[in-house]
């Protein structure tokens, strides 16, 4: 079985899907194979497990959204405290929106 380079995002080799003929293996060979397919196994699973786990996900995004606003603060300072004033203003826009709406009811 063939191995390309892996997703750079899991880390893992991605393997071709040719099927393996074990029918002329040796002991040792089928059970160095069987170990390589379980460590394949594993390591689809913990993928898998990483990218359905919602918790997990979240916890990423907030990581590295956390390293690019402090990345920001360091380099540009005055853009952070513009973006920092726009969500405010756009904050306080919808807010008197909502309160003028709600009140001619």
């Amino acid at each position: 079985m063939t191995t390309t380079p892996g997703n750079p995002r899991t880390k893992a080799p991605v393997t071709n899907r040719t099927r393996t003929d074990v029918s002329s293996m040796k002991l040792e060979q089928l059970r160095a194979h069987r170990a390589q397919t379980r460590a394949q196994l594993a390591s689809t699973l913990d993928a898998l497990e990483d990218k359905v786990n919602v918790p997990k996900q979240l916890g990423k995004a907030s990581r590295q959204f956390g390293r690019r606003v402090q990345t920001l603060r360091r380099e540009n300072p005055v853009l952070l405290a513009g973006i920092a004033a726009g969500v405010v203003a756009a904050i306080g826009v919808t807010a008197y929106v909502v309160v003028k709406i709600t009140s001619k009811r």
